[in-house]
């Protein structure tokens, strides 16, 4: 095995310790990071779509979602198989990430990820939960 001549060597550790030390300098400016968007208030169900079922709202499905900045509680009123309505309450934490959305129910245990829009008082989430995909359109009444 050749040897190489420790001058050559040296120009070559000098460049991966300036590359270190350059990775690992704390003069870089901190990076101004987008406010998480403000959810919090009370909304009215427009539509609601699960697992590829036709789309309904009121007066079929009704609902009311109220988010703080980190807690949702859900009342939701759906038709059954047979079309006789069937109440839903539910609440937990959720967190959101650019458009990213992740909840978690106190109630049953599940975690749901999906993303979600704002569009004035519009609020859009589409979340799926145990593989099945639901997708809310929510209106902002307070």
């Amino acid at each position: 095995m050749r040897r190489r001549p420790l001058r050559t060597l040296i120009p070559v550790s000098m460049l991966v310790f300036a590359g270190l030390s350059t990775a690992c300098s704390d003069d870089e400016q901190p990076t101004n990071l987008p406010e998480p968007t403000d959810l919090s208030g009370t909304y009215e169900l427009v539509t609601l779509t699960q697992a590829g079922t036709p789309t309904i709202g009121p007066p079929i499905a009704t609902g009311t979602l109220v988010l703080t900045q980190t807690t949702y509680v859900i009342d939701l009123t759906t038709p059954d198989q047979t079309g006789t309505p069937v109440n839903t309450v539910d609440n937990g934490t959720y967190s959101t990430d650019g458009d990213n959305w992740t909840q978690e129910s106190s109630t049953t245990g599940l975690q749901g990820v999906g993303t979600f829009t704002l569009q004035g008082n519009t609020l859009t989430v589409n979340v799926t939960t145990v593989g099945i995909e639901v997708l809310t359109v929510w209106n902002k009444t307070g």
